[in-house]
Parts: structure tokens; C-alpha cells; sequence
């Protein structure tokens, strides 16, 4: 995440995808490195026990979620992501 925090700041596009066990964690860890606008693309957690054609519409939908991300004017993101929550999946949830 810290290089996508230094290529933002050159003005090179980024966007970080991660699991949604360790999405709370990747806003955690934006947030305390002052980059809370900082685009996180979500996925489902774990990907390697689905069947093979699941497993590639999830790709081809998280490259579409990437283009989008890629190709939007930065404060149009930095609005989107700013107040974006990531809690904590259900399957972690202390009972």
C-alpha cells in the first residue's frame, strides 16, 4: 500500500485490490499512513476452493472494478472512497 501511496502522489493512477479478511487491516493501514481516499477494490475471501468458471467471471469483474478505478478522474475517487467502511467479515467475528 505504500507504493501505491508514493505513485498517487506522483499522479500515477493505482488502485489495490485485497481480500475482504484483509480489508479492515489495508483501511487500518491507509488511514494511518494519512491516505484514506486511497482506492480499494474488495474481493471475495478465499478465491482458491471455487469451481474454475467462477474463479474467472470474479477476474474478469475485478478487472472491470480496476479499468474503472484506472480511468476515473482522481477527486471523483477520493469522494467515493474518503468515508468507505471494510468491516470485518462475519467468518472472523469473535462468537
Amino acid at each position: 500500500m505504500r507504493d501505491a501511496v508514493e505513485l498517487e502522489a506522483l499522479k500515477v493512477p493505482t488502485v489495490t485490490v485485497i481480500s475482504t479478511a484483509f480489508a479492515p487491516l489495508a483501511q487500518v493501514v491507509s488511514e494511518g499512513i494519512g491516505q484514506m481516499s486511497l482506492p480499494i477494490i474488495v474481493v471475495p475471501h478465499p478465491l482458491g476452493d471455487r469451481d474454475l468458471a467462477v474463479i474467472r467471471q470474479y477476474g474478469e469483474d475485478i478487472a472491470e472494478q480496476c479499468v474503472r478505478v484506472l480511468t476515473t478522474p482522481a477527486a471523483t475517487l477520493a469522494r467515493e472512497f474518503k468515508d468507505k467502511e471494510y468491516p470485518l467479515p462475519a467468518a472472523v467475528m469473535p462468537r
